[in-house]
């Protein structure tokens, strides 16, 4: 369905005084006595029903108004512009059987999902039965294909993600597969056969001819988007460490290029020796107390009631010793720091010290404040440890004046090490080694974990970082584009992991995020041993919606195409409805769900996933609304904007002095407000972009964060046809323009509450309005573990079926008169199951919200 934005002027929404009355707001709730309890309760995989289905939002077959195109910095087809509300698909979930397919396609297309992003196809799925990770498996693709058309029959565009995670081992001929990073990550952007092995594979899928909707990919305009590598950047792997130990043939070919580099901008060796030798700083005065005797007294081992840990001086040598037997209730724990001296921003630190444990280790070693907020101060880094004894020299620059840093030696986990010599002086810094040669090729390709070398050289290295992305992202759009003949729109990864004028140079701007991933303390997705802090976004002095906005590109077509708040927050059901309202408000182009299913198990009974959304009522439900402000339109874009001049001299005078891509954000260079004005980045030269209006904008009230009471916020959408309250109740009446809402006090005094008009055009008017309420969910039979400071986890006891959700108590005031409403419960179908009585107040209609409905939706019909 294209999207209608609309170009007049901000209407600020019509408020009438209610007429409650002191009555309403203070008289007892009917069911006080029966408080909100859980209930089984489970969205049906056939829903919704008639008043929950939105396909007919959608306009079908997906492609039928031509290819998609950016104009005005938003998507357009022939109709129009056009907004996407979308979703992921992961792994084998994007090769369902037929049967699965044409259920799956028409479910997605009934919640007025109208993309589908194709995620790590390529991790083994789409290999299937070849033997390798080169050759795609026809039974596979024929899969892909079939569930592509039935998409497209209903309305729902497909997002193909090119490199998400295949990784190269020996059937590919690539050695050292344990010693590179992550799915090759940074790697493949300059590796010459990975690149080559990614084109290979991008022809291979994007060239053959689906026979269902005999097209190729390349030429079907339901292919809207091609992403060429998820979260995958040099800048960003290099800027973590994550190539600090490339290992043989690798950190050849990269220092292989980064000489060829040198050699074009400096032609001879004196010439890059006389530029990179300004500017050296001889080691100086030492920083850390007691360094000669290591006398243990001036360390502190940092533990908790958990941690068996303890420190000690040994002689002959002199070291420090640590005995770890057991971690703290955080991974950091225990940690080894001393404090008390100063740093200043600009100058270089070098920090030495000899280490030995008994086996393996990789332990984090950073600079940071030794109060509070705990902030970096320009150190992290991860060094190795084992049986024998390894020097370490990492030189640094402080990115900021401190008076009280500290250094930390964290991550030990059980084991005995050994510390000697350890060292902090001023200076550190030095020109070109004697040993290097442009002529040789062996200047040696730049550490982020020892930057060593003057400001010259440091500043190549990241120019060269910037040259080698900006390659390897508009070559490959110009292969997809040039040679390939795809149509679809492309990006290449996610802002945050490169540079802002790198991405900018393709289609679009994509961009993740997520509110309380899971952690995992110890080993990557060990579903014994993780958590989530179980808190609230409305409570967040800075959360992911405003992370989002300062991400903005002016002039761009802006999507997230990566979105949750992870199960089991208690609190998830805030975060779409909030997103939703959010995109709308500055206008962003599309928003996805991460994910709809990991597998090809579309109808389970119980909730299994941190992510999937396939089974998790308390999101689902909310769906209608989230379409509506998103996608239908109800919620405008604000009418002001405020943008951060970011020049591409701007940006590599930023790259230069963090290194970070990360630090290229529009908060960094100026302050405004989300909830107030569209806010983002402008990246051409000779504009004042940064103009502030949020006076005239925060009239209008479209959306409202209220933190007023600390630790009971709430946020509201409110829209002429669409009304959300997502927070903490506090006993407040919550008013939303015409409409109020009082709700008992759920388990939690939390609930989100979302209303839509279906087919009419406001609450006071004829139509159908879907109301949907929820506080907590979880399995039955599942074990909450609290570990304190807000951390939860299952570990494995997730439960079984059925899913228990808690009602909601409440009464909704809406500004008709009674004898015109009708209320019902509806199933989880979303069709009427129950007529419930309501009752009048002052000309208006009270809605009864009744846990003990066991249901988390309803309708009113307004005659």
């Amino acid at each position: 369905m294209g999207f209608f934005i609309r170009r007049c002027l901000q209407i600020t929404l019509f408020a009438m005084t209610l007429a409650y009355g002191a009555d309403w707001a203070s008289a007892q709730f009917a069911g006080d006595e029966n408080r909100s309890a859980l209930f089984p309760f489970m969205v049906s995989y056939d829903s919704p029903g008639n008043l929950t289905n939105l396909s007919s939002w959608l306009d079908a077959p997906a492609g039928k108004h031509g290819h998609l195109r950016v104009q005005d910095g938003h998507f357009f087809t022939d109709n129009g512009p056009i907004r996407f509300w979308g979703t992921n698909l992961c792994f084998e979930a994007c090769f369902p059987t037929h049967e699965q397919a044409e259920r799956l396609a028409a479910r997605l297309a009934r919640f007025g999902i109208n993309i589908v992003r194709m995620h790590h196809m390529d991790s083994r799925s789409i290999w299937g039965d070849s033997g390798n990770h080169l050759t795609i498996d026809p039974k596979q693709l024929e899969r892909l294909d079939y569930l592509i058309d039935q998409l497209k029959q209903r309305g729902i565009y497909t997002n193909l993600n090119l490199h998400v995670s295949r990784s190269f081992g020996p059937n590919e001929g690539f050695v050292a597969q344990q010693q590179r990073p992550n799915y090759d990550k940074g790697l493949d952007n300059f590796e010459p056969r990975m690149i080559e092995l990614q084109r290979r594979y991008a022809h291979d899928l994007l060239t053959h001819v689906n026979p269902y909707t005999k097209l190729a990919y390349t030429a079907d305009p339901a292919i809207a988007f091609v992403e060429i590598n998820n979260e995958n950047a040099l800048f960003d792997q290099w800027s973590r460490g994550e190539l600090d130990r490339l290992p043989e043939p690798y950190i050849t070919t990269f220092r292989e290029q980064w000489n060829a580099w040198l050699t074009k901008k400096y032609k001879t060796t004196e010439s890059l020796r006389k530029r990179w030798d300004a500017g050296t700083q001889p080691l100086g005065a030492e920083l850390l107390k007691h360094y000669k005797s290591q006398d243990a007294r001036s360390w502190h081992l940092e533990t908790d009631d958990v941690t068996d840990a303890e420190l000690s001086v040994a002689e002959a040598p002199q070291r420090l010793r640590i005995v770890v037997r057991r971690q703290g209730r955080e991974t950091w724990r225990p940690q080894l720091t001393q404090s008390g001296f100063a740093v200043e921003r600009g100058r270089a630190y070098t920090l030495s010290f000899s280490i030995r444990t008994n086996r393996e280790q990789h332990i984090v070693v950073n600079c940071m404040m030794a109060h509070d907020p705990w902030q970096r101060l320009g150190l992290e880094a991860t060094v190795s440890s084992g049986p024998t004894e390894r020097t370490h020299h990492l030189t640094f620059l402080a990115d900021r004046d401190d008076e009280n840093a500290r250094i930390t030696f964290t991550g030990l986990k059980p084991d005995n090490y050994e510390l000697f010599d350890v060292s902090l002086r001023t200076g550190g810094i030095s020109g070109l080694a004697e040993d290097e040669s442009l002529e040789t090729g062996s200047v040696s390709v730049m550490r982020r974990g020892n930057l060593n070398q003057t400001a010259a050289a440091r500043e190549d290295f990241i120019d060269f970082l910037w040259h080698t992305e900006h390659d390897y992202w508009t070559e490959f759009e110009d292969y997809l584009k040039e040679q390939l003949g795809i149509r679809a729109l492309v990006s290449g990864t996610q802002l945050g992991y490169s540079p802002v004028h790198v991405q900018a140079e393709l289609d679009y701007i994509d961009a993740h995020a997520y509110w309380q991933h899971p952690s995992f303390p110890n080993r990557d997705w060990d579903r014994r041993d993780w958590y989530v802090n179980n808190v609230a976004l409305v409570n967040a002095r800075s959360g992911t919606l405003e992370s989002l906005a300062n991400r903005r590109v002016a002039g761009m077509p802006f999507t997230v195409s990566e979105y949750n708040h992870p199960f089991p927050n208690a609190y998830a059901a805030e975060g779409f409805p909030m997103i939703a309202a959010m995109g709308a408000f500055q206008s962003w182009d599309g928003i996805y769900s991460f994910a709809y299913s990991h597998d090809n198990d579309f109808e389970p009974d119980h909730i299994k996933s941190y992510f999937d959304i396939k089974c998790q009522p308390t999101t689902l439900i909310h769906m209608p609304a989230s379409v509506a402000l998103f996608v239908r339109g109800d919620l405008m874009p604000a009418n002001a904007a405020k943008f951060a001049s970011l020049t591409r001299d701007r940006e590599r005078e930023q790259l230069h002095a963090t290194g970070d891509p990360w630090s290229l954000t529009a908060d960094r260079f100026m302050e405004a407000n989300p909830f107030v004005e569209r806010v983002g980045m402008e990246l051409r030269a000779n504009l004042t972009p940064a103009h502030d209006t949020s006076q005239q904008l925060s009239q209008s009230q479209q959306i409202r964060l209220d933190r007023s009471q600390p630790g009971a916020g709430y946020f509201v959408a409110d829209t002429e046809r669409t009304k959300v309250f997502s927070g903490f109740v506090r006993k407040r009446v919550i008013r939303i323009g015409n409409v109020a809402i009082r709700i008992q006090q759920p388990d939690l005094d939390w609930a989100t509450v979302s209303m839509v008009c279906m087919n009419g055009t406001g609450f006071d008017r004829t139509g159908r309005i879907l109301i949907a309420a929820n506080g907590i969910v979880r399995n039955s039979d599942a074990k909450t573990e609290d570990l304190g400071n807000n951390r939860i986890t299952l570990r494995d006891q997730w439960g079984k079926s059925p899913i228990l959700c808690e009602g909601i108590n409440a009464e909704i005031s809406l500004p008709v008169a009674a004898s015109r409403a009708n209320f019902y419960a509806l199933d989880g179908r979303g069709e009427r199951r129950s007529a419930i009585s309501v009752r009048a107040l002052n000309g208006r209609t009270v809605l009864p919200l009744q846990s003990s409905a066991k249901t988390l939706w309803y309708e009113v019909e307004i005659r």
